[in-house]
């Protein structure tokens, strides 16, 4: 029985350590290539001036868009415009 727990305990280690070390480690380059790309809207395209969540200015950047009112909305993430469509009618909206 002690054979066997040791055997076991031995293959648990051996696959936990498999692999570390003999490969290099990731560069920047290599990690920033993984990443997708943010694409950013023109602010022409869209009804506020303010994300109406964080209140930063559109300006600064627009990453993602919704409908809303017949209007579309820019946003400075997607966190913030799904915390916006959770529940609209608690932020102001500042249109152009």
């Amino acid at each position: 029985m002690k054979y066997i727990i040791g055997l076991f305990v031995m293959a648990a280690m051996a696959a936990a350590c498999n692999g570390n070390g003999s490969k290099s480690p990731a560069t920047k380059d290599s990690v920033m290539a993984m990443e997708p790309e943010e694409k950013q809207y023109d602010t022409s395209l869209v009804a506020n001036r303010r994300d109406p969540v964080c209140r930063m200015p559109i300006k600064a950047g627009i990453y993602d868009t919704a409908h809303y009112n017949g209007a579309v909305l820019g946003f400075c993430s997607s966190a913030c415009k799904d915390s916006f469509l959770v529940n609209p009618g608690a932020y102001t909206l500042v249109l152009k």
